[in-house]
């Protein structure tokens, strides 16, 4: 039986995915001399809006989503779960993946025009964005490193719900203690800190355990407090690793979107819009920074000031938000063709849970 959904989380995914592509314009605006800097949209007091900031929601709403609507993963419903997630991620991916292949491969005439052949392997399982620190000659166009943390979650998410039934207190001590050594950048680890499997993962588990505890968790005064932290965090600079402050920034605006979107979401003529966007979401996370290049490729010869710049990053938007339409309409239209239903049902069998 499915559950009911759960609002405000479409509201929670609309919000994090702009902000996320909003991160991503300025990036690009700081690094292109044609572009003025706009630190605004970029970094906050103690940190920068992408990274830890807003993916760690990202990953707190992934973890919620997740354990709301899956609970328990038996060994019956095991297959089951993991082919609901390749679902949710790949077809949209590998679709959007070989169209921009195939333009860049008939371009330059070569098939494996980045290197050897063996390294489109990390873009097969959507590693590729994850590990160009350690491949960075591969194959990546689209999407983001937190995809390829978010597959790796999505495959222990099984014994995490195990550790959410017999050890719950352990797991949230030592994955807040994993996240924590961090601040002392371990020599050990080649990927930053940021983008640790362990910090996302502590994410993670921090979205599951709101599901878990949501009443009391939701509690108003729960929210104005960490709300007020993090909204001080944001705006005043404090003497204190940004690396920690990125830890907590997030839980509070997790809390107080979430409160935000229990309101928005029952206006009438704003639940919609929010609605689809948040259903949309994924697809613009992978083709933000392909819209964005053209985008601001274009604008760039007319050296544009800071007006026409922020009027580039609302254009952006729309196009960004009807390409996410498309692609999204598209997927639906690729996983209920004849072949892909077959392919359910094989996995699927006789499971019809």
């Amino acid at each position: 039986m499915r559950k009911e959904r759960i609002d405000s989380f479409d509201f929670m995914r609309s919000v994090t995915a702009w902000i996320i592509v909003i991160y991503h314009f300025a990036c690009i605006c700081n690094t292109t001399p044609q572009y003025a800097d706009l630190p605004f949209l970029y970094q906050h007091a103690n940190g920068v809006w992408g990274e830890n900031t807003s993916v760690n929601i990202f990953f707190m709403l992934s973890g919620a989503s997740l354990f709301y609507n899956h609970p328990d993963i038996d060994t019956h419903s095991l297959k089951r779960y993991y082919f609901d997630r390749f679902k949710g991620i790949f077809p949209m991916f590998y679709m959007l993946w070989l169209f921009l292949y195939y333009q860049k491969a008939t371009t330059l005439g070569h098939l494996f025009y980045n290197g050897s052949p063996k390294t489109m392997l990390l873009s097969l399982v959507g590693m590729d964005g994850y590990l160009s620190y350690r491949y960075p000659q591969n194959y990546y166009f689209i999407g983001e490193w937190f995809l390829g943390a978010l597959v790796c979650l999505y495959l222990i998410y099984p014994l995490l719900t195990l550790c959410m039934k017999y050890c719950k207190i352990l797991t949230t001590l030592l994955l807040g203690a994993g996240t924590l050594a961090f601040h002392w950048n371990l020599p050990f680890f080649q990927i930053q800190r940021e983008r640790n499997l362990i910090v996302c993962l502590f994410a993670f588990w921090l979205g599951m355990l709101f599901i878990r505890y949501r009443e009391k968790l939701s509690a108003l005064w729960i929210t104005v407090i960490f709300g007020g932290i993090a909204l001080f965090l944001l705006f005043v600079k404090v003497p204190v690793d940004g690396f920690l402050c990125t830890q907590v920034i997030p839980v509070g605006l997790f809390l107080l979107f979430y409160q935000i979107g229990n309101y928005v979401m029952k206006v009438g003529f704003l639940k919609p819009f929010f609605s689809y966007t948040g259903k949309i979401s994924y697809a613009i996370f992978l083709l933000q920074h392909v819209v964005m290049g053209q985008v601001l490729g274009l604008f760039g010869r007319y050296n544009p000031n800071l007006p026409q710049i922020l009027l580039i990053l609302v254009l952006t938007f729309i196009i960004i938000y009807i390409f996410a339409d498309v692609l999204t309409r598209l997927n639906k239209l690729l996983v209920k063709s004849g072949w892909f239903m077959t392919l359910q049902s094989f996995v699927y069998g006789s499971d019809k849970s």
